[in-house]
């Protein structure tokens, strides 16, 4: 079964995605392949992305306990030229919501996925303002945005977690970052030697980014449009 691209470039740890895990047929349960960000803060609005094997057509979604979070909205499509589908749950997560983890199940037209845990953390790291800034005489990039952590446990080097988009396979992983005050700066690869047969010479990609503090809370997703050019 086909895998996400995988990138490999010094400096940077990408993640090989598991594979999909059909547990029957029908009405039988199907794994989720992956999900992020796992953490959804009180007073926030959050939406997951979850991968289901393709063709599989989310129709609602369960949270359980449900006392304090609300699916508010799903998109995506069962994607017929790839292995999965991706699909966009929106959580409302309300202020006085307890914090601990949470089942969710995606209900399928023709079955449902085993569940998997959306935790509620008792803080969770806010990033904002993202900045992409072209580097002097390279292809690559610097990220910078500002993140606060009410916790002061975000760490001198957070990890960036990332999703790009740019037409072909998805590519994901992971860049070590920065801090310097509240700013967080991460030098980006040029995706074109990353994933050459992936991503074009020219090519406008969908960018997610998140951060984990030091001990493993996500913060918020932020998005963006990068433009690849020559």
């Amino acid at each position: 079964m086909q895998r996400h691209r995988v990138c490999s470039l010094a400096g940077v740890v990408f993640l090989l995605l598991p594979v999909v895990s059909v547990l029957g047929q029908g009405g039988q349960q199907i794994s989720v392949e992956t999900f992020y960000p796992r953490h959804a803060g009180a007073g926030r609005t959050t939406v997951i992305n979850v991968a289901v094997p393709r063709g599989n057509e989310v129709q609602s979604a369960e949270i359980s306990p449900g006392s304090g979070v609300t699916v508010a909205g799903i998109t995506g499509k069962a994607a017929s030229d790839q292995a999965i589908g991706w699909w966009e749950l929106t959580l409302d997560v309300a202020k006085d919501a307890t914090p601990g983890d949470r089942s969710l199940v995606l209900v399928l037209r023709n079955g449902r996925t085993a569940p998997v845990t959306i935790s509620v953390p008792t803080h969770i790291p806010a990033i904002s303002d993202l900045r992409i800034t072209p580097q002097s005489n390279q292809r690559g990039l610097e990220l910078q945005l500002s993140a606060d952590d009410a916790a002061g446990d975000l760490g001198e080097s957070p990890y960036l977690w990332f999703y790009a988009d740019c037409g072909g396979e998805p590519i994901v992983g992971a860049l070590p970052g920065k801090v310097n005050a509240r700013i967080v700066r991460v030098l980006f690869p040029d995706l074109r030697s990353a994933a050459p047969d992936n991503a074009p010479a020219n090519a406008r990609c969908s960018l997610q980014v998140r951060l984990t503090d030091k001990t493993g809370i996500e913060s918020n997703t932020l998005k963006t449009t990068l433009e690849l050019r020559n």
